[in-house]
């Protein structure tokens, strides 16, 4: 009996065992296959089959890919990296390259076939469609026939005759999540800065440039246009030839409530300066005499034609007039487009890209005259995690840590600003490792396109009798944000302090995170925690609300003109 039972036992739980077994397999099945779709870095590729093209046509060449996968494509034996355009969902974006049919290509000659390919931590996948066949057009040449001009521009320098540039080309791919390289300068116009150039617009991802005959070193490539790039930030676009002469054949401006977006038609990706202009200097150090600008300068480089029809600009537009000619400058063509300020002095940078070849998009902030709606981000500094183990606590003067200090003002700032109405974006710097580097907190910042980006510092010193508030800007367009800022906190301390009180400066630095081109940015050091008088008074809870007071009405004047 007690044989037969057991036996009964062992059958019920080998069959429990395979039931088991089958549930986990098919559930493993199951999800495997749904994290096999989510995950797919390869979602579609254009074109799809065998394409009829004209020699010397220009082919663009998309897939519809994972967001952060490195995406290439091979043809006829070229390489090409794949840039990143249009989202078409949170997950997946459309890459784009742009191909030459080579002008001498018979007619029935088929162009290789097309291979894509997205790689993404470790994983790669790869997908390969029929090539290009060239057809032959009417006529003896298989040329074809150039676009039929626009209404032609506003008389300039003749460029006509201007030879085309012609070696390696460049395409801008900054690091994965960042659109913008940094833009340095040749050491013969060098204004004494050892980092980006302050007047210099960031090159968006994209951007095409032939490479000089003489890189100026290992970390950084000297570029045909004057400029120098970081090594990191380019890829090899082709290795010989030319684009030929940039054309621009089209530009429109279109307005809502936040923006203004001006949208320019060109042959291919050229770099370009975004300029608020006139504006003075003080010194040879980049300080800033005064700045109001009147109009806002755009320049294209290799560009011998710029063309356009009627230009009509929304009574919302932050422009109100356009212009355009021709020149030559530092000995490159360019175009140059001139747009009128709807309200002098109201420029707080641009946000650019190029979503696809030749095709450039500008977006200004339109004005605003008081805190009401606008979009400002925080930055408080250091607090971030080194490494798994060590938080960057910034300066120390016994047993106060100046992350802490910026994190309580900080916060205070915040609440204070969005109590008269400002959008606030606090960077989550606090014990956090996404954020630890400057590079990534402007990032951050620059996806989330505020009008202001604000950085709260504390100061310290080896002299102990050192005092006062500071505040830096880079950018000519931030300099009146820095001296509003900077005497609203003179007059806290004046307040706090009235015996003690010192007034330092506000000045042009090369703080990373004052160097972004797509806002008005300022570094703020609220005092010296290293002065013990000074110290006392920013430490003390009941003062916050003084300095977050100060910081916000140092913001709300500049918006208002002051």
């Amino acid at each position: 009996m007690l044989k037969k039972r057991t036996y009964r036992i062992g059958k019920f739980f080998r069959v429990l065992a395979l039931l088991l077994s089958l549930t986990l397999v098919l559930g493993s099945t199951a999800a495997f296959a749904a994290n096999d779709s989510l995950a797919r870095l390869l979602k579609n590729v254009e074109p799809k089959g065998e394409t009829q093209v004209t020699a010397g046509e220009r082919v663009t060449l998309r897939a519809l890919a994972a967001k952060e996968a490195s995406v290439s494509v091979n043809l006829a034996g070229t390489g090409l990296p794949l840039i990143r355009a249009e989202r078409e969902d949170s997950s997946y974006y459309w890459f784009e390259a742009s191909y030459v049919i080579p002008t001498n290509a018979a007619a029935g000659q088929h162009i290789g076939d097309i291979t894509f390919t997205a790689k993404l931590d470790g994983r790669s996948e790869t997908r390969t469609v029929p090539g290009f066949t060239v057809m032959e057009i009417g006529g003896s040449s298989n040329t074809p026939a150039p676009p039929t001009p626009s209404t032609p521009s506003t008389p300039g320098t003749d460029l006509s005759g201007v030879k085309p540039v012609a070696g390696q080309q460049v395409i801008i791919t900054p690091q994965s999540g960042y659109d913008y390289a940094d833009v340095f300068i040749p050491s013969e116009r060098d204004r004494g800065e050892d980092y980006s150039a302050p007047y210099y617009y960031q090159l968006p991802r994209g951007t095409i440039d032939y490479v000089s005959s003489a890189p100026s070193d290992s970390a950084n490539c000297q570029l045909a246009s004057g400029r120098r790039v970081k090594y990191t930030d380019i890829q090899t676009y082709a290795m010989s030839g030319t684009l030929g002469n940039n054309a621009v054949t089209g530009i429109s401006v279109s307005a809502d409530r936040s923006y203004t977006t001006v949208k320019i038609s060109g042959s291919w990706s050229v770099p370009f300066n975004v300029e608020a202009l006139p504006f003075t200097y003080r010194d040879s150090s980049n300080n800033v005499a005064a700045f109001n600008p009147t109009k806002v300068v755009v320049s294209f480089d290799y560009t011998t034609s710029i063309q356009t029809g009627s230009i009509t600009f929304p009574e919302n537009s932050c422009f109100t007039s356009a212009s355009v000619y021709t020149r030559m400058q530092n000995g490159i063509a360019q175009g140059v487009l001139e747009l009128t300020l709807r309200e002098p002095g109201k420029y707080y940078g641009c946000y650019a890209a190029y979503p696809s070849m030749g095709n450039l998009e500008l977006r200004f902030l339109n004005p605003v005259n008081s805190l009401q709606g606008v979009r400002i981000a925080i930055d408080s500094g250091h607090g971030s995690y080194k490494n798994a183990e060590t938080i960057d606590v910034g300066a120390i003067s016994g047993n106060v840590y100046e992350h802490q200090l910026n994190w309580d003002k900080a916060r205070a700032l915040a609440d204070e600003l969005r109590s008269r109405g400002a959008e606030v974006y606090l960077l989550d710097t606090w014990r956090t490792s996404s954020l630890y580097s400057l590079y990534a907190r402007v990032n951050a910042a620059v996806q989330w396109e505020p009008h202001i980006y604000v950085a709260v510092h504390h100061n310290s010193a080896s002299n102990t009798t050192a005092r006062g508030p500071e505040v830096y800007y880079n950018t000519p367009w931030s300099v009146n944000l820095a001296k509003n800022v900077y005497q609203s906190l003179c007059g806290a301390y004046r307040q706090m302090d009235p015996s003690g009180a010192k007034e330092r400066h506000y000045r042009f630095s090369e703080y990373a995170v004052t160097r972004g081109k797509q806002f008005a940015s300022i570094l703020v050091e609220t005092g010296y925690i290293t002065n013990p008088q000074e110290q006392a008074l920013l430490t003390n809870p009941n003062n916050l609300p003084i300095f977050a007071r100060a910081i916000a009405d140092g913001i709300e004047d500049y918006l208002a003109g002051n």
